[in-house]
């Protein structure tokens, strides 16, 4: 949703939840609310609920995302999360905030329904963590693989070179390398509460980084061979 910047760029006022609204989603891009949230290790972190935008730039802002059935366990509350930072998943109806942590997600204030009164600044809304198109850059030709892939395959590794050598191995077996993607991860190894209190016990120690292989699969068989490569008998 696109419109001109009105002049005043420093003013402060209320964004719109979209359900509540007269607007709709442009054509051609889907309604992201109600779709679950995941992290890059594709573990749960809750639903998206709303979305807020700005009636006269017409630009979503934020998205409404309620943490009940989260992989860490936090209490049920609603948080607002910049749009540019989520992504969609090539080919599940997923919301991704890749790199996202228990300690980010355990210090975002809750939102109360109505209560959105932020700044329009210019200079706030031109960080990436706003631009609109991030969202749909997985969906987008060009952006992970030309056409949507038949099937996504991921695999987790403790060791960096156990990941790069199954990358080889899918090389070696035909695999194209854009179809291919290595991602670190570093699950977060503890959370403090408001009041100063740590937990390490229902997270995991955290103390190194994981590594994540993506497989985008072009077809049937290209996703059973996959399986084959990865998880030999």
């Amino acid at each position: 949703m696109t419109m001109e910047r009105k002049e005043n760029e420093h003013e402060v006022r209320q964004l719109t939840e979209l359900s509540t609204s007269d607007f709709e989603i442009k054509d051609g891009q889907p309604d992201i609310i109600k779709w679950k949230v995941v992290n890059t290790a594709g573990q749960d972190l809750g639903t998206v609920t709303d979305l807020l935008f700005d009636e006269g730039e017409q630009k979503v802002r934020y998205l409404v995302l309620n943490l009940k059935g989260n992989i860490w366990n936090m209490a049920e509350r609603a948080v607002l999360i910049p749009i540019g930072v989520a992504e969609l998943d090539a080919v599940q109806d997923h919301v991704i905030l890749p790199n996202i942590t228990a300690q980010q997600l355990i210090v975002l204030p809750d939102y109360v329904r109505g209560h959105a009164v932020i700044s329009a600044n210019s200079e706030l809304y031109g960080h990436k963590d706003f631009n609109e198109s991030n969202l749909y850059a997985r969906r987008q030709p060009g952006s992970y693989e030309d056409d949507i892939p038949f099937q996504v395959i991921t695999r987790i590794y403790q060791e960096e070179n156990e990941a790069e050598n199954a990358f080889v191995l899918l090389i070696d077996n035909g695999f194209s390398e854009k179809d291919l993607k290595v991602t670190p991860y570093n699950p977060l190894n503890s959370v403090t509460d408001p009041a100063g209190n740590t937990d390490t016990e229902f997270i995991g120690d955290g103390s190194r980084d994981e590594y994540i292989l993506s497989i985008a699969a072009g077809s049937a068989e290209q996703a059973a061979l996959a399986h084959r490569i990865l998880d030999p008998e």
